[in-house]
């Protein structure tokens, strides 16, 4: 495995590692990972890091990075908008890789509010053969959100954590309000939204997989937390997963070690799929964005993050 800090895009404006497998176990695909959040581009615990490094034990590449204006990246010098910035860092990732080493298929994963940014560069980039969002889209049904709220009330006595969130939700809900200092142009992605751009993305042969951890939504009792969504064909067609191993920003180590089994798995199958799956790459203009390695500014044997 080799790891290399990459200042690139417009302007060598984004930091990123790329995560390279040894030669002879190196795949036609690439990971693209990047902040949940305002988080570092290492993630939570540093998960984004162990992503990679697993990844290359499978012979998969990756890219981590930080979108603009966000950990070591600079803020766009022509801003496009939060969403059309993020979509445009995620396609300077794919095109580095494009260029440097010929890859031309990519699996982003993303996490939490980073699920949005995933399933629009997916929506617009063909490149995108995999998306896994993992504790991002939620279009509980009544029902479901009752049955949410009664397994966190009886938690409620025994569950620190759960009173801390209730807690906090008092506070936000009867504290003052504060100034509104930032204006997000992210979708309004509502179920019907949701519905069309997934039905496009499989109807492409784009792997997605939904992955819900039991911090946010409790309890799920079968794709409960898409059931709004209310197409019942298109969610069997959806891989669908619940896991009560998992929490929401994998704090344990078991937790860690039962997300990275499960991608591991995930990414293999999309890595290797069948050839009706994997159309022909499109045509496209020879990428303008240039990187150079950071071994110019002295970091060459440091531990990226």
């Amino acid at each position: 495995m080799t790891e290399l800090p990459l200042l690139f895009g417009p302007g060598d404006a984004l930091m990123g590692v790329v995560t390279r497998p040894p030669e002879d176990r190196v795949l036609p695909v690439a990971c693209v990972l990047y902040n949940m959040g305002a988080t570092y581009r290492a993630g939570p615990r540093r998960i984004n890091v162990k992503i990679a490094r697993e990844m290359a034990k499978l012979g998969v590449t990756s890219i981590r990075f930080d979108l603009s204006g966000l950990g070591d990246s600079a803020p766009p010098t022509d801003p496009k908008g939060f969403m059309a910035q993020s979509v445009l860092d995620l396609q300077a990732a794919m095109d580095l890789l494009e260029a440097r080493l010929g890859i031309h298929r990519f699996i982003v994963i993303g996490f939490c509010s980073g699920a949005v940014n995933g399933l629009t560069v997916a929506d617009a980039d063909p490149r995108v053969i995999g998306l896994l969002m993992f504790d991002g889209f939620s279009f509980p049904t009544r029902r479901v959100t009752m049955e949410r709220n009664l397994h966190r009330l009886l938690a409620l006595p025994f569950n620190a954590a759960v009173r801390d969130k209730t807690a906090r939700w008092a506070l936000r809900k009867l504290g003052a309000k504060g100034p509104q200092i930032f204006e997000f142009d992210a979708p309004d992605v509502s179920p019907d939204r949701y519905r069309e751009v997934v039905s496009r993305l499989l109807a492409r042969g784009t792997a997605v997989l939904a992955l819900y951890s039991a911090t946010l939504q409790v309890h799920d009792r079968g794709r409960d937390q898409l059931a709004g969504v209310g197409d019942p064909a298109l969610l069997q067609h959806l891989d669908y997963r619940f896991s009560p191993a998992l929490d929401h920003t994998l704090t344990t180590v078991q937790s860690q070690r039962s997300f990275l089994h499960l991608l591991g798995e995930w990414v293999q199958q999309v890595a290797q799929p069948s050839a009706a799956r994997l159309p022909e790459p499109p045509a496209r203009a020879e990428p303008d964005r240039t990187a150079r390695g950071a071994v110019k500014n002295g970091m060459e044997g440091a531990l990226p993050n």
